[in-house]
């Protein structure tokens, strides 16, 4: 576990981090810490830089094919994420929930210079965002209370100034089949998201669009680009990979 947590330490903002960062970070001993980093060195999980400070390594990839190769549906996602992307000239990515937060799975469309590229395996909050809403929105009574207590354990505070926010995109995403985000994860971005459903093991799937804020237009989100966004994630499901 202490393992785990420690990779769990760097992030795409600290990507190098010193055996005192780590320890500091975990509130353990240095001496723990530097015999943990060893372990994960010789699992090839880390790797050291030349100042001795430890990035994360490739080999942590291949733990990520095994999961991957269990969601076939990601290639018949991508024509549409395509043809999303192009229609906003922004960004289209396909997310699932775990836990309380969401991981983007696939990603189309992305223009250089963009604030935020959703790439594989990046997470985010279910209670900031368009996408992390439109997941919610697909829970049914039991599975949403028992998910809402368990956001609202971990975000405290937090949850109950989002609270408002959150359950109106959430009850928009169930009438109109769509929800849009004004910055509330990102401020410098725009989202729009639609829940796509249920895979057959169990996965809940939800797409979302995004454009810089400087780029934003309300009415084009509100009357376009959301109900197309809604309408795309209907077809989706006629292929019959995703069930509501």
């Amino acid at each position: 576990m202490r393992g785990i947590e420690i990779l769990q330490c760097f992030s795409s903002l600290e990507q190098e981090l010193s055996n005192a960062d780590i320890a500091r970070r975990m509130g353990l001993k240095r001496p723990t810490v530097s015999r943990l980093c060893k372990t994960l060195l010789h699992m090839g999980y880390l790797r050291k830089t030349q100042k001795g400070a430890f990035r994360l390594a490739p080999q942590l990839l291949s733990l990520t094919y095994p999961v991957l190769a269990t969601m076939p549906w990601r290639h018949n996602v991508g024509g549409p994420m395509r043809e999303i992307a192009e229609m906003c000239s922004g960004n289209a990515s396909v997310g699932v929930m775990s836990g309380t937060s969401f991981v983007h799975i696939q990603t189309a469309g992305i223009p250089p210079g963009w604030p935020h590229v959703p790439d594989i395996g990046q997470t985010g909050p279910l209670l900031h965002s368009a996408l992390g809403w439109s997941l919610l929105s697909m829970l049914g009574a039991r599975d949403y209370d028992e998910k809402i207590t368990e956001i609202q354990a971990r975000h405290g505070q937090d949850y109950e100034d989002s609270r408002a926010v959150m359950e109106a995109a959430v009850a928009r995403c169930r009438s109109e089949g769509f929800c849009v985000s004004y910055g509330d994860w990102r401020p410098d971005l725009v989202a729009a998201g639609a829940p796509l459903g249920q895979t057959k093991d169990g996965l809940w799937v939800a797409i979302a669009c995004a454009v810089p804020r400087y780029r934003a237009v309300a009415d084009y989100f509100e009357a376009d680009l959301g109900p197309r966004l809604a309408e795309a994630a209907a077809s989706i499901r006629l292929s019959g990979v995703f069930r509501l």
